[in-house]
């Protein structure tokens, strides 16, 4: 009898185990997936180190061109690369370097190495005294911060690369929020970045629309604080804004064969909870595009669209965001990075609920 119930106890724990493996959130948490990228800028001779996921997996690059972690990532899991060993008189910067809620293999990991680097700074305010917040670049670099006032990263990031500020370590009873965190195609020091700090803090939340069944979408929230989500209706991120910060919220992992668009997804001066940022999904998709003039012979300009998807132009003429925005969505493009010397303003930048590609957006440098 004794033999007997251990052979049932056991065949009710398979039995559970096999129904839990089946409720999955949109993928299946056998699948792996790979994560690649391309290297460019680098020095002939030269070779630098990428990690994924701290030491969990490492590759050594020699040449530009693509690259590829011998190591998968589980579905549903989250890769983190950095640069472990750096070239010789290079740096090397990463964009595109980290995600939540894997789907689908990331083939857009870009590390751009250069000669020329341009330094990271700004300024902290609100923070308690005795008390210190630490700051990451790119998920590396950590700077400890132990009062108000200025602070520069102490590595410096390549020509052309991106820069992605965020708060790693919040101090006791506070919260910091980082403004200007984001930005791409640097062409010169970055000062403005913003650290506000209050122990009054707001949510940031709205609605999730068109997901299709069984897929899942990741958010994120001022570049970090990935969330997943499942099912449409309402959403609300679990880390806070300072009163007075600002908020970015950006599509971190596209659901399989949709895209998701943001729209209401900025704002700063933070003043009490917000519930307006709308994701909106679709199969459907349309380009948004236009006509870049003025622009200098040698000069560069980046643009970005509802906040994010940033593109990096070097000459006058037609372009086109390489993300899409989904059926109904909103688009909102504006100037992330003006070229040395010149100002490029947007016009006919803004539309929404579309339902065709958008080719009038109008960028003109002076």
């Amino acid at each position: 009898m004794r033999g007997s119930k251990r052979v049932i106890a056991e065949l009710v724990c398979l039995v559970a185990l096999s129904l839990l493996s089946g409720c999955g959130t949109g993928s299946d948490a056998t699948q792996q997936f790979s994560v690649s990228g391309s290297v460019s800028g680098l020095s002939a001779g030269e070779s630098l180190v990428l990690e994924n996921n701290g030491e969990v997996s490492s590759v050594i690059v020699s040449a530009n061109g693509p690259f590829s972690f011998p190591t998968l990532v589980a579905a549903n899991s989250s890769y983190h690369i950095t640069v472990d060993v750096q070239p010789a008189g290079q740096v090397c910067t990463i964009s595109d370097g980290s995600g939540a809620g894997v789907t689908a293999d990331v083939t857009n990991v870009a590390v751009a190495c250069a000669g020329i680097t341009f330094s990271i700074s700004g300024t902290v305010t609100g923070l308690a005294q005795g008390t210190s917040v630490v700051l990451t670049n790119n998920g590396s670099d950590p700077l400890t911060q132990l009062g108000n006032g200025p602070f520069t990263f102490s590595s410096p990031i390549a020509f052309g690369s991106s820069y992605a500020i965020a708060v790693s370590t919040q101090p006791a009873n506070e919260t910091c929020t980082v403004s200007n965190a984001m930005g791409a195609g640097v062409v010169s020091d970055v000062s403005n970045v913003s650290v506000v700090c209050s122990t009054e803090a707001f949510s940031i939340g709205g609605i999730v629309s068109g997901l299709d069944p069984g897929l899942q979408v990741t958010l994120d929230l001022n570049g970090s604080n990935p969330l997943t989500l499942v099912a449409n209706g309402a959403f609300a991120f679990s880390g806070m804004v300072a009163a007075q910060g600002s908020y970015v919220v950006t599509v971190g992992t596209e659901p399989t064969n949709q895209t998701c668009t943001v729209s209401g997804g900025s704002g700063s001066g933070v003043e009490a909870n917000v519930t307006g940022v709308v994701a909106t999904c679709s199969q459907d998709t349309y380009t948004i595009g236009g006509v870049l003039s003025g622009l200098a012979s040698g000069m560069q300009v980046t643009l970005e669209n509802n906040a994010a998807n940033p593109q990096t132009l070097a000459a006058n003429g037609p372009f086109t965001f390489v993300t899409p925005v989904a059926l109904l969505g909103s688009y909102a493009v504006t100037v992330a990075t003006q070229p040395v010397g010149q100002t490029c303003s947007v016009s006919g930048g803004l539309g929404s609920s579309i339902t065709a590609n958008v080719t009038t957006v109008s960028i003109n440098c002076q």
